[in-house]
């Protein structure tokens, strides 16, 4: 169900095999494909990838086959298998007993699909099928729609995509459309998963503003009674494509899970989703609604339904914003509901004020057993609040508090009171406000308190040496828990398994009986036609007027149904207009008593207009007189202010006279040094001369 969202809590909680399994399986593997099987896989791989039969990667996908592929199922996942891989799949897979066959992640493309199709078609075992991921285009898409129609063996069939896969499986809006079709008269698939495929999307890749798929699943919702999971994530069918979608649904008893996430729904899908919910033959399980724009006002109208719902296990409202008023709304309507295992509410501005509501939900609440609110800002108050609970509920397994700005006072608390929880054995603590004297009490605590197996602190300001020690004592606890199991159980466990894998081989055998006398008695009927030609021609004669008249029938029913249908129509028309009728009186009276207040209102609110005017016209008059007065004083202030810069001019020029006068002067004295000057220059000149001559002599 959720292949691009996040889980409600993403602990590994361990595949639970026992160690001597591994063996047993590899055994039977080595005896599910013969070698001439074998061979021509690995020459269709080479095809496909045009490598050669020596090479690394030919090798390493024969040790895949011999590994993953069993006789009752083959599991080749990312392999890079190609549409020869699929057509010889097809080929070499007719005679075997196979109930799963998974190939996610390749590149069989339709070619390769439709060959698939064909072994579909003729195997009487095959009962789940996995083509996500494998550049699979409508073509395919639609022929696998029209099988399912047909198809009473197929009980799963998955062709989603991850938003991260190299190559995605591309439908359209037809091919929603022609599954929502052929699901109306299939009667034994149980798991459909569509995500990422397009389905809310026009053949030019425009969005279906009709939402065509949406209302053809919807219309398959109300008729089928087989189907109990059903993802449609990531494929933009819009909040009128989700709307359809869950109308259809509140008339559907047989849906367990459902996947609507990543739709770009708002908020009148929490609305009718709430709706689904609130229903009285409601059987969902499973609903994951995150990232749609649903916002506070939808979340809460979605979860005020939790209140009376037995149902529901499995909540996912992450990434939908629900903000600190959806967060109070699910924890008060979780304190009162008793189905509910496991919530997810990360990625939603939950501040302070909506992580307290949880302390008061988890104390009442005694079947939650997995809470997540990481990536809020929650703070310390709210991890002291949690830990006073934790140590008296005994439902709680795993929470997750990662980047909810929790420090260390939080986190000792909540450490401290798993002295007497035995319960709780998973806690996130991860990206917070932990230090590393934090992280060494942490350490300290843990080998007391508590039954914890998974604490993660990382990507805090902790040591290294905090975090190993943490490690390590998580793996001893979770060591000592395990050796608790008993070994007798698993002794059981591996006897069923084999028992099971006889009553495959039985059926398998018994379904070739069955096809091989089918066949005779199909020879047999050929000879007896062949013989009684003429008897068979009027026969066929007689059939064909009976089906006209059987089909006349059909169309006299179907008329009596639609003439029932507009009956009950009319009379919940007829109803529904004299309701209409009474609100409509009402609301008649109540506008003429609304009317003779408003008119009192009018003529008051005129009185009081008319006094403000005059008010108003006095005031402006005297505004008028205060402003004459003002502009006379600025026509003196301008008077006086031209007269001054007359003044001004005048002085300016005046001070031009005497800089130049000043000039003038200043020349006349320089040209009279200058001639001083020189006239000295000339008399020292003289004297020198002078002395010369009388030294001569």
């Amino acid at each position: 169900m959720t292949t691009h969202s996040e889980s409600v809590l993403s602990f590994d909680l361990g595949s639970g095999k026992d160690a001597s399994e591994p063996q047993e399986e590899y055994q039977e593997h080595t005896t599910a494909l013969s070698p001439e099987a074998l061979s021509d896989l690995v020459q269709a791989f080479c095809r496909d990838t045009r490598t050669d039969a020596a090479s690394s990667s030919a090798e390493k996908f024969k040790h895949a086959l011999i590994t993953n592929a069993a006789q009752s199922h083959i599991k080749l996942r990312q392999r890079r298998l190609g549409m020869h891989c699929g057509v010889c799949l097809s080929k070499i897979l007719k005679n075997h007993m196979l109930t799963t066959l998974d190939l996610y992640g390749n590149v069989l493309r339709d070619v390769g699909a439709i060959a698939l199709l064909q072994l579909l078609r003729a195997h009487a075992t095959l009962a789940h099928l996995t083509l996500g991921s494998n550049d699979l285009g409508p073509e395919s898409g639609v022929a696998f729609a029209r099988e399912l129609a047909t198809n009473r063996v197929l009980l799963s069939l998955d062709l989603g995509t991850d938003a991260s896969a190299l190559y995605p499986n591309r439908f359209n809006s037809l091919v929603g459309v022609a599954f929502g079709q052929a699901l109306t008269q299939n009667g034994t698939l149980k798991r459909l998963g569509l995500s990422g495929v397009g389905i809310g999307k026009l053949q030019d890749k425009g969005a279906d503003a009709q939402s065509l798929a949406a209302a053809a699943f919807g219309h398959m919702l109300r008729q089928n009674r087989a189907l109990e999971s059903l993802c449609v994530s990531n494929n933009t069918l819009g909040t009128n494509g989700c709307v359809l979608l869950l109308e259809g649904l509140a008339k559907n008893r047989a849906l367990r899970e459902l996947d609507v996430s990543n739709n770009g729904a708002g908020p009148e899908v929490g609305v009718v989703a709430g709706q689904c919910l609130a229903a009285k033959d409601s059987g969902i399980e499973v609903l994951d609604m995150s990232h749609n724009a649903i916002g506070p006002n939808g979340v809460s109208s979605m979860v005020s339904s939790l209140v009376a719902n037995t149902r529901l296990r499995s909540i996912d409202i992450s990434y939908t914003d629900m903000q600190d008023r959806g967060c109070i709304a699910l924890a008060n309507a979780l304190e009162g509901n008793r189905s509910v295992e496991h919530c997810n509410c990360a990625h939603n501005g939950i501040s302070e004020y909506g992580g307290l509501a949880w302390a008061d939900t988890l104390w009442s609440n005694q079947k939650l057993q997995s809470l997540s609110l990481s990536n809020n800002a929650l703070g310390d108050e709210v991890g002291v609040n949690l830990a006073g609970v934790l140590s008296q509920n005994r439902t709680l397994t795993a929470l997750d508090l990662c980047s909810a700005k929790i420090g260390d006072e939080g986190a000792l608390s909540m450490i401290d009171a798993l002295e007497g929880n035995t319960a709780l054995t998973k806690l996130k603590l991860t990206d917070n406000l932990i230090s590393e004297t934090g992280g060494m009490l942490l350490a300290d605590m843990l080998e007391k308190n508590g039954n914890i197996h998974h604490l993660d602190i990382s990507s805090n300001q902790v040591s290294h040496t905090s975090l190993l020690r943490i490690r390590n004592e998580c793996k001893r606890k979770k060591a000592a828990s395990a050796s608790h199991e008993p070994r007798a159980l698993q002794a059981q466990i591996r006897v069923l398994r084999k028992k099971e894998q006889k009553i495959l081989e039985t059926e398998f055998r018994i379904a070739r009986t069955v096809s091989a006398r089918e066949e005779a008695q199909k020879q047999a009927a050929q000879e007896k036609a062949a013989l009684q030609a003429a008897q068979a021609e009027s026969r066929m004669t007689c059939s064909s007027a009976q089906r006209e008249v059987d089909q006349c029938l059909e169309q006299v029913d179907i008329i009596e149904k639609k003439l029932a249908d507009k009956q009950e129509e009319y009379k919940e028309f007829v109803e529904t207009s004299k309701a209409t009728e009474e609100r409509l009186e009402a609301a008649l009276t109540k506008q003429a008593l609304e009317k003779e207040e408003l008119t009192a209102l009018i003529e008051a609110a005129n009185k009081e207009l008319m006094s403000v005017r005059a008010a108003k016209g006095l005031k402006i008059d005297k505004m008028n007189g205060q402003l004459g007065q003002q502009r006379a004083q600025i026509d003196i202030l301008k008077d006086e202010m031209e007269e001054v810069q007359n003044i001004l001019k005048e002085l300016e020029q005046e001070r031009s006279k005497l800089i130049k006068a000043e000039a003038d002067r200043k020349a006349a004295e320089e040209a009279e040094a200058a001639r001083q000057l020189a006239e000295e220059e000339a008399l020292h000149a003289a004297m020198k001369n002078k002395g010369k001559v009388k030294k001569k002599k």
